[in-house]
């Protein structure tokens, strides 16, 4: 992928709409009011934020839920720019370097979408900028121009945080 170059992502990475839990597989198509992971995932998407409450609300087991594509709610909320429901899910367990199935962590997605507030909120939660995916790119390798200096900043007082 070489550097500077922002991540694809097709549609099929992200959110999976045919990835559905098994307590699913009994109910008819539906109404928004499914608290499946598939609606968790939409509702952070969508950035809607009365959804994702009601659905963490109803099913709390959902926030752990990975779809085919090895996508955590953390890698949705980073790709998708919401930081408050990243740091939402992040505070209820979600792994803040899990990997997808390229290898990719949050910070991955959040870098290459640009999303400064996002890499704030992975930073705080101790992700690893400097993790390499499956292509053997960074978060930093991948990133827009926009948000260059701040991941710079940012694993720098990781580094410095990690001598202490």
């Amino acid at each position: 992928m070489g550097g500077n170059r922002r991540k694809v992502v097709s549609a099929s990475s992200r959110r999976d709409d045919s990835d559905t839990d098994e307590s699913e597989s009994g109910s008819s198509g539906s109404s928004g009011s499914s608290t499946s992971q598939v609606s968790l995932f939409g509702a952070i998407e969508d950035g809607d934020a009365d959804a994702f409450a009601r659905i963490l609300l109803e099913d709390a087991a959902s926030v752990t839920h990975v779809n085919k594509n090895g996508w955590t709610a953390a890698h949705q909320a980073a790709y998708s720019g919401e930081h408050k429901m990243l740091k939402r899910v992040l505070e209820l367990g979600v792994d803040v370097d899990a990997r997808c199935v390229d290898g990719c962590v949050a910070a991955h997605y959040a870098s290459a979408q640009g999303e400064k507030k996002c890499l704030k909120v992975l930073a705080e939660a101790g992700s690893n900028l400097e993790t390499k995916d499956d292509d053997h790119e960074t978060p930093l390798d991948v990133c827009t121009q926009g948000c260059r200096e701040l991941l710079a900043d940012l694993i720098i007082e990781a580094r410095a945080a990690r001598k202490k």
